[in-house]
């Protein structure tokens, strides 16, 4: 009776993943990433599959999968999959590229949808055998992760996107987990509770934008607290996700009539600055699509980089994007790159580079 149980926890969860990896509401994906966890390297090949559902009103064709190497190798349903039916795709990571950690991008092309769909391959391939405490050194009590920070890649507002996290029990007894201070947007879920002693397990952590009424754009952190028997510790993982806006619902006609900026330059060069010091230069942008351009948020990569975003543009007129350097505590060159969220469909995502040498 324990098992049934779990398998329909397990069941419910691995539906709830999938309803969550949608693709302009026409496929559905089980999950997006698929984590081997820990392997050696005399285990051999190793072979994962991931399941895409049909959730739209017509038939559709996973028509090409490529990968980026040829350590991995795609074979995948080559029917036509109808609405309601679910397709396979499978990849075999031939394990032989030595004792590194792997992450493997899988690039789905499927019939009506405009872009195509990107998988992850991930694992750590050991040539000897590591302690749990070597593999999760991110310890909170008898708790550890591999990492502090998980990726879980763009998401279109009105979406969600699911993915797996690892952690283990490194004590020698069990313990009972649950999961508290949720960034809203972020939901976290594990199957079983109790994890036994020197064993591990698996989280899911879904970032439903939804749920934060559309006020998160770009770069954004998701974090939450975890208790062990009791014990809290606080913000033991961060789960970070790039929203940006969703174009699902415009048809191709809307989106060459949208909002289409276009910068005099890509690419602002200071030269040599003298540490501490502060220096004003700006980006200007002329809107020659028909719609209002906007920019949601303007995300920087380096520290002493500070932003103001236009107001709206108007078909035909220019803006300003200002921006602040401030080299205090900086030495040699500096690349800043300034990623832009923005709502023309050809161009959501926008990169910008501040480049200078600090003396």
């Amino acid at each position: 009776m324990k098992r049934l149980i779990l398998s329909l926890i397990f069941a419910s969860v691995t539906c709830a993943a999938m309803s969550q990896n949608e693709f302009g509401h026409i496929v559905s994906f089980d999950k997006v990433v698929h984590d081997f966890g820990d392997i050696m390297i005399a285990d051999g090949p190793q072979t994962c599959t991931f399941k895409m559902k049909n959730i739209g009103d017509k038939p559709v064709v996973i028509y090409r999968v490529v990968t980026s190497c040829g350590c991995t190798e795609p074979s995948w349903t080559q029917a036509p999959v109808r609405p309601g039916e679910t397709a396979e795709i499978t990849v075999e990571f031939s394990n032989d590229q030595g004792p590194y950690p792997f992450n493997k991008p899988v690039t789905v092309y499927v019939s009506e949808l405009p872009k195509p769909v990107v998988l992850k391959v991930r694992g750590v391939a050991h040539d000897k055998v590591k302690s749990l405490s070597e593999l999760f050194p991110q310890s909170y009590g008898p708790i550890g992760f591999r990492e502090k920070v998980v990726s879980i890649g763009q998401i279109e507002q009105g979406l969600a996107r699911s993915v797996e996290v690892e952690l283990a029990n490194t004590s020698s007894r069990d313990v009972r987990v649950s999961f508290q201070d949720m960034t809203p947007g972020l939901k976290v879920s594990i199957s079983n509770p109790v994890i036994p002693a020197k064993s591990k397990a698996r989280i899911v952590c879904t970032v439903d934008t939804d749920m934060t009424s559309g006020e998160k754009w770009g770069k954004t952190p998701f974090t939450f607290s975890i208790t062990v028997d009791g014990k809290k510790y606080s913000r033991v993982l961060t789960v970070e996700a790039l929203v940006k806006e969703n174009f699902s619902d415009l048809t191709e006609a809307q989106k060459r009539a949208g909002a289409l900026p276009q910068f005099e330059f890509s690419s602002l060069e200071l030269g040599l600055l003298d540490e501490g010091t502060v220096t004003e230069s700006e980006f200007v942008v002329k809107n020659i699509g028909k719609d209002t351009f906007k920019i949601y948020k303007a995300d920087v990569s380096e520290p002493g980089l500070s932003v103001t975003l236009p107001e709206p543009v108007m078909y035909g007129k220019k803006g300003s994007l200002k921006v602040r350097v401030d080299t205090s505590g900086q030495s040699g060159e500096v690349l800043n790159i300034l990623t832009l969220i923005t709502n023309s469909p050809t161009r959501p995502i926008i990169n910008l580079f501040v480049i200078y040498t600090v003396r």
